[in-house]
């Protein structure tokens, strides 16, 4: 079982938790408390989110959900492939399969009408997947030069964020945790940030774009990048995902680039990657400065497929459909 996850034995305390897991979740818990505490928040967080869909459409069905029969999978697959990519049907396959493991039920992902249907999935959806759109610099650039000079809020903070997100490539997890305590300012005005651990060192492009943000938003500690309301008021509270989606939706927009070019809080990595491949550097210097585990996503951003398949390979076991 993935992550060595020890399923339930205790049979009552198994009866429970089926039961329980019949109906929606409302809060990741129960997820984590099944998986014994061995994934991330945001995983946890799709995991009970696939599995309240699947849930819906058993429900509707009419059919049972845990234990849920071959059948019922590839159907539920076959009418999600309408308005889903692979690496969706792909996650639902992994939760559907690690809720009925961890259950010590018979995974009905495992059987060979599964791994048929994902063959065809394949076939059909093998060129949907697409990175976001790269943020480069010279996307910064033009957005420097239309706000460097704005006095709003909104304006000085989120152009604090196109700078610093690209320079540093930061997760937007990253970005989101970003604490005063995290900043270190010399006395040139350049700014260093301390990421997980890890120094990076700002331009004095980005360090100016941070100190204004920091001016405006009188901010002497805690979270650097913080929501803003409708009056300009600045809170304590630190932006979450979609805040930041938002933002750099925000600069497609300014920039004008259209709907087939929309950033989304992935994108100054991918960005910043394509620009340091243009600029000489190898895989691994990328992976490094982009503080990536493996040069998989590196090398897929940059366009290096074979690359890319090379090191998923590494790291990824065979699922059932792919044997």
């Amino acid at each position: 079982m993935a992550k060595e996850i020890e399923p339930i034995q205790d049979e009552i305390e198994c009866l429970m938790s089926i039961k329980r897991f019949n109906q929606p979740l409302d809060s990741v818990e129960t997820m984590r408390t099944l998986t014994q505490d061995q994934y991330a928040s945001n995983t946890l967080i799709s995991f009970k989110n696939d599995w309240n869909n699947f849930l819906a459409f058993c429900f509707a069905e009419h059919i049972p959900a845990l234990p849920a029969k071959a059948d019922t999978v590839r159907r539920y697959i076959e009418q999600m492939a309408k308005v889903r990519k692979l690496a969706s049907l792909k996650r639902y396959i992994v939760t559907i399969s690690l809720i009925h493991r961890c259950h010590n039920l018979s995974d009905p992902c495992a059987k060979s009408e599964i791994r048929l249907a994902m063959k065809k999935q394949q076939l059909e959806k093998h060129d949907d997947y697409q990175n976001a759109a790269p943020f480069r610099d010279e996307h910064l650039q033009q957005l420097i030069d239309s706000f460097e000079i704005s006095t709003k809020p909104k304006d000085i903070r989120d152009l604090a964020i196109w700078a610093v997100m690209f320079e540093a490539m930061l997760k937007r997890s990253e970005l989101a945790s970003l604490s005063v305590e995290n900043l270190y300012v010399h006395s040139s005005g350049l700014i260093d940030l301390d990421v997980n651990q890890t120094t990076i060192s700002l331009s004095s492009i980005a360090s100016k774009a941070l100190q204004r943000w920091l001016v405006i938003g009188m901010i002497e500690n805690g979270f650097v990048f913080r929501r803003i309301d409708r009056h300009s008021n600045i809170g304590d509270k630190p932006l979450d995902h979609s805040s930041i989606y938002r933002v750099f939706r925000r600069a497609s927009d300014e920039l004008g680039l259209g709907d087939t070019s929309l950033f989304s809080g992935q994108s100054p990595r991918v960005g910043a990657a394509k620009d340091l491949s243009d600029a000489g550097l190898s895989i691994i210097e990328i992976q490094e400065q982009g503080r990536w585990k493996s040069p998989a996503m590196p090398a897929q951003y940059v366009g290096n497929t074979d690359r890319y398949n090379k090191e998923v390979s590494k790291f990824i076991k065979a699922k059932p459909w792919e044997k």
